[in-house]
């Protein structure tokens, strides 16, 4: 008998956001956010969230996506990211997020991530900004404004009004 094989495919997102804490302490409020955003999966067993503390990682497994936060990203690699962020958009960010989707579970999962993008934007008043897979910014926060990217058509079934309101922020659109 000849096994069936699933594909699955996946959407990645990367989150690019400022921070002026130190390391751990940024390690640790990240876990806390997530938890707190996937509580309910944590409890269902449907979650895992690894704090690596000893390499200032954090790591997310769930049913909807799948993050990786490298805190001890090397100074080079972390300046390129903040330059062309700097030169493309205009904002100053120091640590990058990566986030993998699964499609089936897109809608359930992009929800989770405006909550906890939401709890960001209230942690400080650093930029941020939110690229999809083809590398365009979704939206953005420079100096305390955040602005949501309202030129791209097609993607406007999961930029609604009423997912943004996750935020819990006021916004802008408008872009570029």
């Amino acid at each position: 008998m000849v096994g069936r094989q699933v594909t699955r495919e996946y959407w990645r997102f990367s989150l690019y956001i400022g921070s002026n804490l130190p390391k751990e302490k940024l390690g640790n409020l990240l876990y806390n956010m997530i938890c707190e955003v996937l509580f309910v999966q944590l409890i269902d067993y449907e979650a895992e969230v690894r704090d690596q503390s000893d390499t200032q990682y954090v790591s997310i497994g769930c049913p909807y996506f799948s993050m990786s936060i490298n805190l001890d990203d090397e100074v080079d690699y972390t300046e390129r990211y903040r330059k062309a962020n700097l030169e493309s958009y205009g904002v100053d960010t120091n640590v990058f997020i990566s986030i993998q989707f699964i499609t089936r579970t897109f809608d359930i999962g992009w929800l989770k991530l405006l909550e906890k993008i939401g709890k960001l934007l209230q942690l400080n008043n650093l930029d941020l900004v939110v690229e999809d897979h083809t590398t365009y910014p979704l939206l953005k926060r420079v100096k305390g404004h955040l602005i949501i990217n309202s030129n791209l058509d097609y993607r406007t079934w999961y930029m609604t009004k009423e997912n943004l309101a996750l935020l819990n922020h006021p916004y802008e659109e408008d872009f570029l």
